[in-house]
């Protein structure tokens, strides 16, 4: 139900993990490689996991690499400017996703979630940043302990009710609540409680300064204050799916919601008759029904590339998915906890060939956001492919070759675990190109591939020198859960590496805390934070991966917009068909 929590472009054929709430910082941070919809439970560390590959090096030596087209780097994806070709009028959408269709307003698929509801604030498609939606402007006091939110008048909710302060009270008492019945939606960090001042306006209140809630808060649905407050909240009737979005509900089933126009939406009625939206329980079964042609248009995750673009006739929209591929390095490990270690298989990675392998289909990054986005830092340094570098650094450190070509220090030899998710259409393989690369360096690397309980395990517990993931890239520039020297906590914290800098976590505060959360503030302490973590080298940062939205020839393309901050479906009274 938040708008924050963007489509990462992998579908729900992953199990949600387990939410921390750690007592220095609530967290709701998901690694998008663990997104989806059941709780899985975390095993000890003496189970076994039911499937786990060791893969040890043979030698030191490249292996054979298979045959590869070399592609130019990809540049950001541009959105896509609608244009108005031929006017569409009226006609039903039918659109796949993977889910469930439920009546739980905890866990409806994002496409019905952004076509009946809105939210306070909006994200920008283009970079990120915080526009006006249900409410037309909001205040931040100075102490960051308020916030005042002005509705837009003349809103109605599709039952004709007026939308007014109560209903979004109501909405953020409901799931803040300690007694609310599922998975948190958001981070409410510090919040306390929301009062409605008139019928036009409500204000928040934090117990101290906490300016991620306008991005955490900012974006969660609004609901009408009988739904919130109904006994049966979260899971409501099929009457109860009541929003003030573009579409209104008319029907549901186990397997379809079905969504007409409304006409009175207030930022200008659909183009669309209405919306079908049919969901799977898998990728392959919402695939094998855009071949069959019982959809017209579904999302296709980071992956899935060498399988949709075998469709004939169907026209593939791609774009940056909000997840960062990453190799993250474990300090706790004694030759790691060197920067100059960190900083040399940094070097040592050439990422443009990892580009190719995925024939373009990502994009190279140098931090845990893209360039796009409005708190990116300007000028941000990064790293190249230098091997000679990469020795360099070694030696330094005192790692050098022997006559075997393994690197030693004091008799110890540089031997590595790198962990990954087994079957992972991006990861495995990559796993597998990064052992080459460092084999190339003197650097042998055993490759260890589980399944998902014990990866999630390892991960948890810190037992692993490298571990190749992929990670959420949050929507507000805060980030402590991943930087934050106390969200290490084994079996806890996200911070699964150890990485601790004081100047880091300086920072982060600053972020959090800026007077009057002013954005201009909140970027430079954020941008402070991605200006550490280069020289310091917790991670490689790798390459963001591309989503897809895959439309058959009756789509109007030209007004599907992806974004990698708003999502595919946040313009969705603009979307047609012929």
């Amino acid at each position: 139900m938040n708008s924050a929590d963007q489509e990462s472009g992998r579908q729900g054929d992953k199990e949600n993990l387990p939410l921390s709430r750690a007592p220095a910082l609530p967290l709701v941070f998901l690694l998008v490689a663990l997104a989806a919809c059941a709780p899985v439970r975390i095993p000890t560390s003496d189970e076994t996991p039911t499937r786990a590959v060791t893969i040890t090096p043979t030698s030191l030596a490249p292996s054979s690499a298979p045959t590869i087209t070399r592609a130019p780097t990809p540049a950001g994806t541009p959105l896509p400017t609608p244009t108005p070709g031929d006017t569409p009028v009226g006609g039903t959408l039918t659109v796949g996703v993977v889910g469930a269709a439920t009546a739980d307003v905890n866990a409806l698929p994002l496409i019905v979630q952004s076509a009946l509801y809105d939210s306070l604030l909006r994200i920008d498609p283009a970079d990120g940043s915080l526009k006006p939606a249900l409410a037309e402007t909001y205040q931040v006091a100075d102490d960051a302990r308020t916030i005042t939110f002005r509705l837009r008048s003349g809103v109605r909710f599709h039952n004709g009710d007026a939308l007014t302060a109560d209903d979004v009270v109501a909405t953020l008492t409901a799931f803040s609540a300690s007694t609310f019945r599922g998975t948190p939606l958001t981070d409410f960090g510090t919040f306390t409680r929301a009062i409605a001042l008139d019928p036009q306006t409500a204000q928040l209140a934090f117990s101290d300064a906490y300016c991620p809630a306008l991005t955490s808060i900012g974006t969660l649905k609004i609901l009408p204050r009988a739904v919130a407050t109904s006994a049966n909240f979260p899971r409501v009737t099929n009457a109860q799916l009541i929003g003030t979005g573009a579409f209104k509900l008319t029907a549901r089933t186990d397997e379809q919601f079905t969504l007409e126009r409304h006409a009175d939406y207030f930022r200008g009625a659909p183009a669309l008759d209405g919306l079908s939206v049919r969901v799977y329980a898998d990728a392959a079964a919402a695939r094998a029904a855009f071949a069959s042609r019982q959809i017209d248009l579904m999302p296709a995750a980071p992956g899935e590339y060498a399988a949709i673009k075998k469709f004939a006739d169907a026209k593939i929209i791609a774009t940056d998915a909000p997840e960062f591929i990453a190799l993250m390095f474990n300090l706790d490990t004694p030759a790691l906890n060197d920067p100059r270690v960190r900083q040399a298989l940094t070097y040592a990675l050439d990422r443009q060939v990892l580009l190719d392998d995925l024939a373009g289909q990502a994009r190279p990054l140098d931090t845990s956001a893209l360039p796009e986005f409005w708190a990116y830092p300007k000028n941000l340094p990064g790293y190249s492919f230098e091997p000679t570098r990469a020795k360099q650094f070694l030696a330094e450190a005192g790692w050098r070759a022997g006559s075997d070509g393994l690197l030693r220090q004091n008799n110890r030899t540089l031997r590595l675990e790198l962990w990954t998710e087994a079957d992972d259409p991006l990861l495995e393989p990559l796993a597998f190109r990064l052992r080459e690369m460092y084999a190339a360096l003197g650097v042998p690397i055993e490759l260890e591939l589980n399944d998902r309980a014990g990866w999630i395990t390892r991960a948890f517990e810190h037992r692993f020198d490298l571990l190749l993931l992929s990670r959420k890239m949050p929507l507000d520039p805060d980030q402590r859960a991943y930087w934050q020297a106390d969200q290490n906590t084994k079996g806890i914290g996200f911070n699964f590496g150890s990485y601790a800098s004081a100047r880091v976590d300086g920072a982060l505060k600053e972020a959090v805390r800026a007077p009057g959360c002013d954005a201009r503030a909140r970027a430079a302490s954020s941008g402070e934070v991605h200006r550490a973590l280069i020289p310091d080298a917790p991670v490689v940062f790798l390459f963001a991966p591309k989503k897809y939205l895959v439309a058959r020839e009756r789509v109007f393309a030209e007004r599907l917009a992806p974004s990698p901050f708003a999502g595919d479906f946040w313009n969705l009274n603009a979307w047609g068909v012929r």
